[in-house]
């Protein structure tokens, strides 16, 4: 019995949470805001970004990932 693997692509909403280690004892979060697609059929992670440390949080904005690499980076948050 074989078993695929989930694509993010597949699962992905509005409001879910993602994490990514940075150096040392750095993490970035990725609160996801939409996926939307551009103008050559690319679909791309629009996301607010936190960067957190021990005790802090930094605010650092709105970013976009295409999908791809955003899977490849991020894992989600349990």
């Amino acid at each position: 019995m074989f078993f695929k693997k989930e694509s993010l692509a597949e699962t992905i909403a509005c409001g879910d949470v993602f994490y990514r280690h940075m150096m040392m004892s750095l993490q970035e979060q990725a609160k996801v805001l939409r996926v939307e697609n551009d103008d050559q059929g690319i679909p791309h992670v629009h996301y607010e970004k936190t960067v957190i440390r021990t005790g802090y949080q930094e605010h650092a904005g709105h970013r976009v990932l295409a999908l791809a690499t955003f899977e490849r980076e991020f894992h989600l948050a349990h």
